[in-house]
């Protein structure tokens, strides 16, 4: 992919010159520094190629004759340097690495000082989410862009690093029936040639290249504005923009926005930072991102009908209060290199969690926060792994860093230490750090020092340290000790069958008994713990479940924190069954254990704390269990479930119980899916099976949004014929909701033949996507997933590009040697076409060989104690 103004010849001396040039992979040098950019961009949807011109103002601390930036895939029709009142100096250009690296080459050596470079160039739309990406919706093209994290170079050549925080100035020729939006507010639309529209941007800046964003399409808006506040002295005009068609399902951003916003500019005590606030909609982007005053969403998170369930809700909340957070902490203030942008994402994601239980504390969003920090305790647990922040050198690094280590365990970690330090000094110490830094770059170690000083406590440093510069999970145990305290010891938690080095951590750790609350810093191998003296007979070993750490307990102890498992507060409940299951996939506990606990925990009103047993019992049987392991394990949660659902009732009419508390909603909604996919419920099934044919016959009122998955799939076992009609819905439908849960239904229940239909150009990539993954999620349709996915992943990249390398994390339920080297084989000679790092893939690879030693070590106990429940 290298592209230049001059004949292939030349082109291939300048490859070899880079190449002696050493090509910096990580870095640019330190020898350019970007003051400012201009864009002048031609974006029309409707065609396969932009293009336009960037200018780029910049200070040389040095002489020159060529100079590495970046861009990819750019077609470059002309690039020169401008210096003064000089004569332009002409320049070539040539791509030097598949990350994005270019040089330019000066016909004259440029001295150091100031110099404007300007470029022309064309480039593709994307396919996936990077760079300026495009979708096709209801027959009407749109444009996105998705920059982070070193894709603004498939959109303009540039410094694509963090560390350069530069104005921009932006300006967009589309159709004229297209709208147009950048990061600044539009101050001007003029008439151009070939019935297209400039639209010119106010200024904006400073900021990183990865934070900018463009989009242009037949949109539709709602507008209004934020009233002002104590903090933000000025209204701010914001709006919601979605595809046309979409106007009525943005009521809730709208109400809901203002309200997050105000609570986090309380919080940092600094008003919003940007001229607007627009929240765009994107069908294919899959999550979020926070680009300033642009923040790009999928559909499924801020278009919202007025019954939207409580889940797309949490989404909404949380991912909403996750990107604006980012507004302060990424772009206020941002990491120098990609090594610290752990820090931008592991804080959003433990204040999105903040804020959105503050917005809207029935939703559960606490425990779901908990739940993800603990799913992210099997991954760190691997030998194949890294820590939170680990040196980066080599941009094709840069994505491995977004991942579940970056944002659960990363934001577990600040609630821990936050809940160290107390809420008020924690506060005290981000409002420094931002106040020191703002609108420039900053280290973690700067963050961790500024922290440390606002808490007026040094502690704090070295045990941040210890969890974010090395990797894996503490497990604390337990021991008695005289007068009712405790000895605890620390150690590496260990999975069966994966082998890693012992470490040693500083551990906030808390036990709490009813009210009562005792806590330490473990610094050492062992240390004491005080009797901790509460209302309760029992004594949970993570108060709070703020601690990132797994623990054990004294038999008795356990025996009494099990007997009272429905009555324990959620997060020790939580943060209880995970440890008990841990122990079984460890080798220290036995599985019955899990049996027992899993009846006495059924019973709790938290439904993460609920099923979460259950949900590792199916799990692992639908993994390594036998068919008559899966069928007892099937009847247990059935058993467990159905007595449930009939207390809270079944009637899956829409509205039926729109006046209930959105926490009992959750917990029926839940129960209903283990009851009727997992345990195959004859009546319920029946009966939410029926209600999807309704609604599928046009019946809006038959069946409620939140159990909709969950029925289509009931639905899909009874009439297997429905598999026509549900994807006709799916490629129809205007409703983002609907269209997401209905695939996931085709992928969880269709035969995998189903998947030869991917290539419908009315299906979304994110649609696709979701069936495949469906499909490797079904125990019964797991392994011919992988077999159809070994004979189409090639034939999948033009239509998916980079969305193809998240396949490869979703192999991780297969369970046996020869499904790992048969994922092996399909994805390894493809890492680099796919983008998938060596961490991508050996994590998968690891997780199914972990289930495997667990199946040899563990198996027979499992059949054994499954069998003796019939």
């Amino acid at each position: 992919m290298k592209h230049l103004l001059v004949p292939a010849a030349l082109l291939a001396a300048l490859a070899t010159q880079a190449v002696a040039a050493d090509v910096p992979i990580g870095e640019l040098p330190d020898i350019a520094k970007p003051t400012a950019y201009r864009l002048d961009l031609t974006i029309d949807p409707a065609k396969s190629d932009f293009g336009g011109t960037a200018e780029i103002d910049i200070e040389l601390k040095e002489g020159v004759s060529q100079l590495h930036l970046h861009g990819n895939g750019l077609k470059m029709l002309s690039a020169e340097a401008i210096t003064g009142r000089m004569a332009p100096n002409p320049a070539t250009y040539a791509q030097v690495h598949p990350t994005g690296v270019a040089l330019v080459s000066f016909k004259r050596p440029l001295a150091a000082g100031r110099h404007t470079l300007r470029f022309t160039y064309t480039a593709p739309f994307m396919t996936g989410t990077s760079g300026l990406y495009k979708a096709v919706v209801q027959d009407r093209p749109y444009a996105w862009t998705q920059f982070q994290a070193i894709d603004a170079r498939r959109v303009f050549p540039g410094f694509d690093e963090p560390r350069h925080k530069t104005p921009f100035t932006v300006s967009i020729t589309a159709p004229a029936a297209m709208k147009a939006f950048a990061n600044a507010p539009e101050v001007s639309a003029t008439p151009a040639a070939g019935g297209m529209v400039k639209h010119q941007f106010a200024p904006i800046g400073p900021m990183p290249t990865y934070l900018g964003a463009l989009a242009v399409g037949e949109f539709d808006v709602a507008e209004g504005v934020i009233p002002s506040n104590d903090v933000r002295k000025t209204p701010l005009p914001y709006r919601t923009i979605a595809t046309k068609g979409q106007a009525g399902r943005m009521g809730t951003t709208m109400a809901e926005t203002p309200k997050i916003l105000a609570a986090l500019e309380r919080y940092f005590g600094i008003p919003y930072p940007w001229a607007k606030l627009d929240q765009i909609a994107s069908p294919i982007h899959g999550g979020a991102m926070e680009n300033n005053g642009l923040i790009v969403y999928d559909d499924t998170l801020i278009l919202l009908n007025a019954d939207a369930p409580p889940s797309q809700l949490r989404g909404f909340g949380t991912v909403v209060a996750h990107e604006l957070a980012h507004q302060w902490f990424g772009n206020g203030v941002t990491p120098r290199w990609w090594d610290d942008i752990w820090l931008n994402e592991s804080f959003a994601e433990w204040m999105g969690n903040k804020i959105g239980a503050e917005w809207r504390p029935d939703l559960g969003i606490g425990s779901g926060q908990l739940a993800g920090a603990l799913g992210a305790m099997d991954e760190d647990s691997l030998a194949e792994g890294r820590p939170i922040r680990q040196p980066i050198t080599d941009s094709a690094e840069i994505n491995a860093a977004f991942d579940s280590i970056t944002y659960q365990k990363g934001g577990q970690t600040i609630r821990m230490m936050s809940s160290f330090v107390g809420q008020e000094a924690w506060q005290k110490g981000v409002r420094l750090h931002l106040g020191r830094h703002w609108h420039g770059t900053a280290t973690a170690d700067e963050f961790f020092a500024n922290i440390a000083e606002g808490a007026g406590d040094p502690r704090l440093v070295p045990a941040f340290r210890s969890f974010v510069d090395q990797q894996g999970v503490p497990l604390v145990t337990y021991k008695a000790a005289p007068g009712g305290a405790y000895t605890l010891e620390q150690q590496r938690f260990r999975l069966i069958g994966v082998d890693t080095p012992e470490a040693q951590w500083k551990i906030p750790v808390c036990a709490s008994s009813g009210e009562g609350r005792q806590c330490t810093l473990l610094e050492q191998k062992t240390g004491p713990l005080g009797k901790v003296v509460g209302t309760a007979p029992w004594v949970a070993g993570n108060a709070g479940g703020t601690g990132y750490y797994r623990f054990d307990l004294p038999a008795a102890d356990w025996d009494r924190l099990i007997a009272a498992g429905a009555a324990l507060p959620a997060p020790e409940a939580l943060t209880a069954v995970d440890s008990l299951w841990a122990g079984f996939t460890s080798g220290t506990g036995s599985f019955d254990r899990s049996i027992t606990a899993a009846r006495s925990f059924a019973g709790h009103p938290d439904r993460i704390v609920a099923t979460f047993l259950p949900a590792e019992i199916l799990s692992y049987t639908g993994r390594a269990g036998t068919p008559a392991d899966r069928a007892a394990a099937s009847a247990f949660v059935r058993n467990l479930a159905v007595p449930r659902l009939a207390e809270l009732g079944l009637d899956p009419a829409r509205g039926v119980y729109a006046k209930e508390p959105a926490d009992r909603r959750q917990l029926r909604q839940t129960l209903a899916a283990y009851a009727v996919t997992e345990g195959r419920a004859p009546a319920e099934s029946a009966r939410l099976a029926e209600a999807a044919r309704k609604s599928l016959a046009g019946d809006a009122a038959a069946l409620d949004p939140g159990l909709r998955v969950t029925a289509l799939r009931a639905a899909l076992r009874e009439d297997p014929a429905l598999v026509d009609r549900l994807f006709e819905a799916v490629a129809t439908s205007e409703d983002p909701l609907f269209r997401r849960q209905a695939a996931a239904a085709l992928g969880s229940e269709a035969p995998t033949r189903l998947l030869d239909r991917s290539t419908d150009k009315r299906l979304q990539n994110l649609e696709v996507t979701s069936m495949i993954a469906a499909q490797f999620g079904n125990p019964d349709t797991r392994t011919a997933a992988l077999g159809w996915l070994e004979t189409n992943l090639d034939t999948l990249k033009p239509r998916l590009g980079g969305l193809l390398g998240g396949f490869v994390g979703v192999t991780g339920g297969l369970c046996s040697e020869a499904e790992a080297q048969r994922v092996d084989k399909l994805f390894r000679p493809r890492m680099t076409e796919l983008g998938i790092g060596e961490l991508d893939l050996a994590r998968p690879l690891a997780t199914i060989r972990q289930c495997a030693a667990l199946k040899d070590k563990r198996g027979a106990e499992v059949s054994t104690a499954l069998a003796r429940l019939k």
